[in-house]
């Protein structure tokens, strides 16, 4: 036997054994890949899937929010955070602030005021402020209504509180109809209406009255 051709046939069977090793690490390296690439593809056509209704819901539901003006309301006016004056038939001026002017209807001559806070001078030396949510300024009539949660602060030392007030600035008078809680440095009060005079610097408590004089006061 030629010795040669054995080991001429040993080699050759070397170098096959090594192919096929070399192909079985790669179709094992595909099947590792393969083993994680699939459910990575899959959980990502899940999450599509289940994402892509939503966004088909969105893109039909999304709305801009913009209401067109109706006819007419181009010619209100309309001023945000500024200060007006009021003047009365005796050239008193009284200041206020508010955070919107608007006109109710085009040349009605009354405006809502939103969040009005003012100053009306009493005389020389005496103020009362007002706060409010909501106000309305009737400027044919030169009144001013205020509403909600109105404050009323006297400089004498005295608060007010009510649902509602009206200031008459061409009579010079402040007024009430609905019930009223007070504090002031002789005790504390409450009444169904009130009435404030400013050429004659009174309050008066207008209904039914309860007052709680404060015994210090008393002794003073």
């Amino acid at each position: 036997m030629d010795i040669r051709q054995l080991d001429k046939y040993f080699n050759s069977g070397s170098s096959g054994l090594t192919t096929q090793r070399s192909v079985l690490n790669r179709y094992s390296r595909i099947v590792k890949l393969a083993k994680i690439a699939f459910p990575t593809i899959a959980a990502l056509l899940i999450g599509m899937l289940l994402i892509y209704p939503s966004l088909q819901k969105d893109t039909r539901d999304f709305k801009l929010d913009i209401t067109l003006p109706k006819h007419g309301e181009l010619e209100k006016l309309h001023i945000s955070n500024t200060t007006f004056y009021i003047t009365d038939k005796n050239n008193k001026v009284s200041n206020f602030i508010a955070r919107n002017i608007d006109e109710t209807k085009p040349g009605s001559k009354l405006v809502q005021l939103t969040s009005p806070e003012g100053i009306i001078p009493q005389d020389n030396e005496r103020w009362l402020t007002i706060k409010s949510p909501l106000g309305f300024f009737n400027q044919n009539k030169n009144i001013l209504e205020l509403r909600q949660n109105v404050e009323l602060f006297y400089s004498e030392g005295m608060n007010i509180n009510t649902s509602s007030a009206f200031f008459d600035f061409n009579n010079q008078k402040g007024y009430g109809k609905a019930p009223i809680n007070g504090q002031g440095f002789l005790g504390d009060f409450k009444s169904q209406g009130f009435e404030i005079d400013s050429k004659e610097n009174i309050l008066i408590l207008k209904g039914y009255t309860e007052i709680t004089i404060k015994e210090e006061s008393l002794k003073r």
